[in-house]
């Protein structure tokens, strides 16, 4: 093989070997987005390191609040946000300030949180409001890190719930009673 043309071979294994190169850091940098979310709502995520200093701060504030709970809130919140739009979006009220003051400044996350929670505690949301929300998490493209659970759709006022992540196919078992023992002889 002369010189001429062991160069088209050599450029096209190395333009092979970059581009599987890239493809797989590329790859990898998604693979490790998924794995630190601790949930994805319609392509967004939402980082675990997020919920975890939502909860801190929330926690310094005394309102003690689980970490699954911080999730359900986030996810909530841009459902939530979807479906306000149409009424000019979310009009911030007393309980919303009195919970932002309590914390030392808030993350954009601890404030979509508090959104999230001050809006489903509403009592009188307009019924046209609910009707969004809940078609909204009913076409959202949700998927849940399992620490959190696997998301259910469920009843109001959330419409949705984080449950136990158990795999369809582990069964629970049926408890056996131990067999009877005779006392020993003497």
């Amino acid at each position: 093989m002369s010189a001429l043309s062991a160069r088209p071979v050599r450029r096209l294994a190395v333009t092979a070997a970059l581009g599987l190169t890239a493809s797989t850091l590329l790859g990898g940098c998604g693979f490790e987005t998924r794995q630190q979310a601790a949930a994805i709502v319609n392509g967004h995520v939402i980082h675990e390191a997020d919920v975890q200093e939502t909860a801190k701060q929330l926690k310094a504030a005394k309102f003690d609040t689980a970490e699954s709970i911080v999730v359900t809130g986030l996810i909530a919140a841009p459902l939530l946000d979807e479906a306000l739009a149409s009424t000019g979006g979310f009009q911030p009220d007393a309980s919303y300030a009195s919970a932002l003051a309590a914390i030392s400044n808030p993350t954009e996350t601890t404030k979509a949180f508090v959104f999230a929670a001050t809006v489903l505690q509403q009592e009188q949301v307009p019924p046209a409001v609910e009707a969004k929300y809940q078609a909204a998490v009913k076409s959202a493209d949700v998927s849940v890190n399992p620490k959190f659970g696997s998301f259910v759709t469920t009843a109001g006022p959330v419409f949705f719930a984080l449950g136990p992540a158990t795999p369809s196919w582990i069964k629970p078992s049926q408890a056996t009673s131990p067999a009877p023992t005779a006392p020993a002889a003497p």
